[in-house]
C-alpha cells in the first residue's frame, strides 16, 4: 500500500462521511451521468428517424431526461454540500479538542497562528477532496469508462484515434501535477505563517502604535504578501500550461474525429446520426477528463494539508485523565529536581517540602527558576530528573485533571479573556455560582468597590485580554477569581506587582486570610510582603542556596541579608 493510499483512508476513517448521504448523492450522480450518457443516443436515434417523419414522444422523452439529469444533480450538489460541511466540523472538532489536550511544551515550539490555519485552511482543503471531488472523480471516471464502451460499438477506428490521446496528455500532466503539489505545500506553511503573523500583530496593535513600528510592520505584511503573490504566479504558471495542453488535445482530437468521421459518413461506414453520437460522447469524455486533472492537482493538494493535520493529530496529549484520582491535598515535597527548557538546566537538584497550611516564598534574582518551579508545580512540564510527590505519591502517577484543580495560579500579569468581568471571576468552576459567593471574593479582593462603579456591575464587558480595566483592576479580578476557585494550593507570582500601595496592602491582607487555610507558595520581589512566611527558599543560579525564616536568614544567609538591606534602604530613600 502506497503512502498516499494509506494517508487517504486514514482520513476517511478520521472524518467518517456520512455514508447514508454519500450513498445516495453517489447514486443521484451515477444517474445523471447514466441520463447524460443515454442523452446522446436518443438523439441519434432521433435524427436517424427523421426521413421516416416527426417523432413528438422522442422529443418528449428526451426533454424529460434533461429534467432528470438538472433534479439529480441539484440534489446531489446539495446533499454533497452537507456532506462536505459535516466533513470539515468533525475534522475541526478533531483538530480542536487535540489541541486543547496538547502540551505547553507543544505551544513553546509552534505559533497559534499556525495552528489556527491548521483548523480554517487545511480542514477546507480536505473538505473539498473528501465531498464534492471524490464524487466527481467516481462518476467522470465511469463516465468516461462508459462512454469509451459505448463509442467502442459505434466505431473502432475513431475509439482508437481518442484512446491514443489519453495517455499522452495524462503523461504531460502528471509531471505537473507533482509540481503542483510541491508549490501548493510550500503556499500553505507560508499562509499558516501569515495567519500567525496576523494574529500576532493585530493582537498587539497597542504596542505597535506606541513604538510607531507601523512601517516596518507593514514592510514585513507586504513581503509575505508578496511571497504568497508569488505562489500564486508559480501555480497560475502551470495551470496556464495544463488548460492550453488540454483544449489543444480536445481541439486536436475533435477535428481528427470530425474529419475522419465525415469520411466514415460518406463511406457509408456510420450513419450521420452516429456521428452525431458519438461527438457527443466524445465532449461527454473530453469535459470528465479535464475534471479529473483537476483532481488530480486537487488530490496533490489535499495530501500537503492532511499531511500537516496528521503532523498534529500524532502529537502526545497530556494524560488528562489517567492515573489515580486525588483524594486529598498534603505534604508537597519536590525531591532533586533538575529541569530545563532546552539543553541547559535552568533548575539544578532543588528539594523542598511544604506542609499543608503553610506558606513558602521564593526570592532570589530574576531568571533563577522562580517561576519555573510554579509551571512543574501545575505540571505543565515533567522534570527532567527527580521526582514531585504530594503525600509520598510521585505526582504522574494522579490524573491530571484532578491535580490542577488542586492549584490556583495568580500571575503577575494574570490572562482576562474576551467576556464579562462575571465570566472571568467564574471561568473554569464547575457547578452553580450565587452572587453573593461572587461578591464575597470580589470585597475580598478588594474588587467589589470599583466593580460596582461601572454601569452594568459585573457584567462589564472587559475588552480583549482586558483592555478597558487598568493593570490593577485585572489582577485584584484574577485574585477575586483564585479565591473563588477554593484551591488547596495558591500559587502567587507576583500577584500584587500591578497594584497600588494601598490597594497591595487590602489585597496583602485578604490574601493572608486566605492563606491560613491554603498551603501557599508566593513568589515576590518585595521582601516586606513574605517577612512572615513560614519557610523562604532562596534562589541563585537555579539551585537552593538557603531555606528557613526571615530571622533565621538573617542571621545565616549573608546573600538574603544583603537582599533584605537593599530594598529596606530603597524604601528609605523612596
Amino acid at each position: 500500500m502506497t503512502s498516499t493510499s494509506f494517508q487517504f483512508r486514514k482520513l476517511w476513517r478520521l472524518t467518517k462521511p456520512p455514508k447514508g448521504k454519500l450513498g445516495v448523492s453517489l447514486v443521484l450522480s451515477l444517474l445523471n451521468t447514466g441520463v447524460s450518457l443515454a442523452i446522446p443516443i436518443f438523439i441519434k436515434q432521433l435524427m436517424d428517424s427523421f426521413q421516416n417523419g416527426f417523432s413528438p414522444s422522442m422529443i418528449g422523452l428526451i426533454v424529460g431526461l434533461f429534467f432528470v439529469q438538472i433534479a439529480s444533480s441539484a440534489v446531489s450538489l446539495f446533499l454533497l454540500a452537507q456532506i462536505g460541511q459535516a466533513v470539515v466540523e468533525r475534522l475541526r472538532t478533531k483538530l480542536w479538542n487535540k489541541f486543547i489536550h496538547l502540551p505547553i511544551s507543544f505551544y513553546d515550539q509552534n505559533r497559534s497562528g499556525e495552528m489556527v490555519s491548521r483548523i480554517t485552511n487545511d480542514t477546507t482543503i480536505v473538505m473539498n477532496l473528501l465531498s464534492t471531488e471524490m464524487i466527481e472523480f467516481i462518476t467522470n471516471s465511469l463516465s468516461v469508462i462508459v462512454a469509451i464502451i459505448i463509442l467502442i460499438t459505434i466505431d473502432v477506428p475513431m475509439t482508437l484515434i481518442l484512446l491514443a490521446a489519453i495517455p499522452v496528455t495524462f503523461l504531460v500532466i502528471m509531471p505537473m501535477a507533482r509540481k503542483m503539489y510541491k508549490i501548493s505545500k510550500e503556499q500553505q506553511d507560508h499562509m499558516s505563517k501569515l495567519t500567525a503573523f496576523l494574529a500576532q500583530m493585530l493582537g498587539e496593535i497597542r504596542l505597535i502604535k506606541a513604538y510607531t513600528t507601523e512601517k516596518s510592520e507593514f514592510d514585513k505584511g507586504k513581503e509575505s504578501f508578496h511571497s504568497l503573490y508569488q505562489f500564486g504566479i508559480r501555480r497560475a504558471k502551470i495551470e496556464a500550461l495544463i488548460s492550453p495542453i488540454m483544449s489543444a488535445v480536445m481541439t486536436g482530437v475533435l477535428i481528427a474525429i470530425v474529419g475522419f468521421g465525415a469520411y466514415r459518413v460518406s463511406a457509408a461506414y456510420i450513419s450521420a446520426g452516429e456521428l452525431v453520437a458519438f461527438v457527443l460522447y466524445l465532449f461527454q469524455i473530453m469535459i470528465p477528463i479535464s475534471s479529473l486533472t483537476r483532481f488530480v492537482t486537487s488530490f496533490q493538494q489535499t495530501k500537503g494539508a492532511s499531511e500537516r493535520i496528521f503532523q498534529i493529530l500524532d502529537e502526545a496529549e497530556e494524560p488528562y485523565e489517567d492515573g489515580l484520582a486525588v483524594k486529598e491535598a498534603g505534604v508537597l515535597t519536590f525531591n532533586n529536581i533538575a529541569f530545563g527548557y532546552g539543553e541547559d538546566l535552568i533548575l539544578k537538584n532543588v528539594s523542598f517540602s511544604a506542609q499543608p497550611g503553610t506558606m513558602t516564598a521564593f526570592v532570589g534574582p530574576s531568571g533563577v527558576g522562580k517561576s519555573t518551579i510554579f509551571s512543574l508545580m501545575e505540571r505543565f512540564y515533567e522534570p527532567s530528573s527527580g521526582e514531585i510527590r504530594l503525600n509520598g505519591q510521585r505526582s504522574d502517577a494522579y490524573q491530571l485533571k484532578d491535580w490542577r484543580a488542586l492549584f490556583s495560579y495568580v500571575q503577575q500579569d494574570s490572562p482576562i479573556l474576551v467576556g464579562t468581568i462575571r465570566e472571568n471571576m467564574m471561568y473554569g468552576l464547575q457547578g452553580e455560582v450565587t452572587d453573593q459567593e461572587i461578591r464575597e471574593a470580589s470585597t475580598q479582593a478588594n474588587a467589589h468597590e470599583f466593580i460596582s462603579g461601572f454601569p452594568q456591575g459585573y457584567d462589564t464587558l472587559v475588552g480583549e485580554r482586558g483592555i478597558n480595566l487598568s493593570g490593577g483592576q485585572r489582577q485584584r479580578i484574577a485574585i477575586a477569581r483564585a479565591i473563588l476557585r477554593n484551591p488547596e494550593f495558591l500559587l502567587l507570582d507576583e500577584a500584587t506587582a500591578s497594584l497600588d500601595s494601598e490597594s497591595e496592602k487590602l489585597v496583602q491582607q485578604a490574601l493572608e486570610s486566605m492563606m491560613k487555610e491554603k498551603t501557599s507558595f508566593v513568589i515576590a520581589h518585595r521582601l516586606s510582603t513574605v517577612v512572615n512566611a513560614d519557610q523562604i527558599i532562596v534562589m541563585q543560579n537555579g539551585t537552593i542556596t538557603g531555606v528557613g525564616t526571615h530571622e533565621e536568614l538573617m542571621n545565616t544567609h549573608d546573600f538574603y541579608r544583603g537582599l533584605v538591606r537593599q530594598q529596606f534602604q530603597a524604601g528609605e530613600e523612596n
